[in-house]
């Protein structure tokens, strides 16, 4: 799903453990694992390093070249498939101590900065849907396609575990084209694949959020949440710069203000401070506006009642036809386009 935290590891330390499962898949099918390694750009002594010394860039090539050696294009969802419950330790363990799934969604989002800085995983309920999100730090396009599933069918795999109900998602959107005719996406999904979508996204029947855990824990949830929560406080050599200044400027976004002045002086750093950790994140601060702005239209546009020009508004565009040209660019549709689109 995603790299986890060991719970024996007290150095507060990143294991590799997605790519450790993907490597083991591939050699049980033949592929050598120092010529996969090789071919990704990833040193022997990387992987043997508690704290991983792997870049996203490494990780993600390693996914190319799995898929490449294996012959397999859908191997991101026979992974998923494979992986034991209690693999990624803390996230599985806090999810079957949750009350509900809804619960556990609520810690898995908080604590997903330690395990991979530069995604947001989040669920949002609407009437009788439920969506869970996943969002990247440098734009929905920057997510390759197998991680967007390996994710989304490990997140169903953990919850028809954990509830013993069969989950069934309304549909999965996700931003990347159609790869070709893949029954696998029905066997695994049980639901349809929508592609080119403005997010990536799980659409699920609300009711689902509600499910008991039958083996919930109260007393062990609340030991495992303050674990993270300690874990969250201590500083980590690796932590993405970029994270604290999203969560800023979204909430600066949600106020009504968008210019790095003001995001500046809700974080007490300096104009040239907040500018430089923006670059340290290979990132400007008009581009995150940008990705942030694309996040909160699409989940504006869920709202039937919002016009788009009040759309456009919320989100401190000049005028309507601003926010028009805007949504055009990221998604490739207009604002009307693609709730019609949604509707079917």
């Amino acid at each position: 799903m995603w790299d986890s935290i060991d719970l024996k590891n007290n150095s507060g330390g990143r294991t590799a453990i997605t790519a450790q499962l993907l490597i083991g898949e591939c050699v049980r099918r033949g592929v050598k694992r120092k010529k996969l390694l090789n071919d990704a750009g990833i040193g022997q002594q990387c992987m043997k390093q508690a704290r991983s010394g792997m870049s996203l860039n490494q990780f993600y090539a390693l996914w190319d070249e799995a898929i490449g050696l294996t012959a397999d294009q859908m191997l991101a969802l026979h992974v998923a498939e494979k992986v034991p419950f209690g693999a990624y330790r803390l996230i599985d363990y806090i999810t079957a101590a949750s009350a509900t799934p809804e619960k556990a969604m609520m810690h898995i989002s908080r604590s997903i900065s330690l395990l991979n800085s530069t995604l947001h995983l989040s669920l949002r309920r609407h009437k009788n849907l439920a969506y869970i999100e996943l969002h990247s730090l440098h734009g929905q396009q920057d997510l390759p396609r197998p991680y967007i599933e390996y994710i989304f069918a490990s997140i169903l795999m953990r919850f028809r575990f954990t509830t013993q109900v069969k989950w069934r998602p309304r549909e999965i959107q996700v931003t990347y084209s159609n790869p070709g005719p893949a029954k696998e996406y029905d066997r695994v999904f049980e639901a349809p694949v929508r592609f080119r979508m403005g997010v990536n996204r799980m659409v699920l029947p609300s009711y689902l959020m509600e499910v008991d855990h039958p083996i919930a824990d109260p007393e062990i949830c609340e030991a495992l949440e303050s674990l993270v929560k300690r874990k969250l406080r201590e500083p980590h050599a690796d932590a993405h710069p970029l994270v604290e200044i999203q969560d800023a400027l979204t909430e600066s976004l949600q106020a009504g203000n968008t210019s790095l002045t003001d995001l500046s002086r809700r974080l007490a750093k300096s104009r040239r401070s907040l500018q430089r950790q923006l670059q340290q994140g290979g990132m400007s601060f008009r581009k995150l506006l940008d990705n942030l702005r694309h996040q909160r239209a699409v989940n504006l546009l869920q709202e039937r009642a919002l016009t788009v020009s009040q759309i456009a508004s919320q989100l401190q565009f000049s005028d309507a036809s601003s926010f028009c040209h805007a949504f055009e660019r990221w998604t490739g549709n207009s604002p009307r386009q693609y709730r019609r689109n949604m509707s079917r």
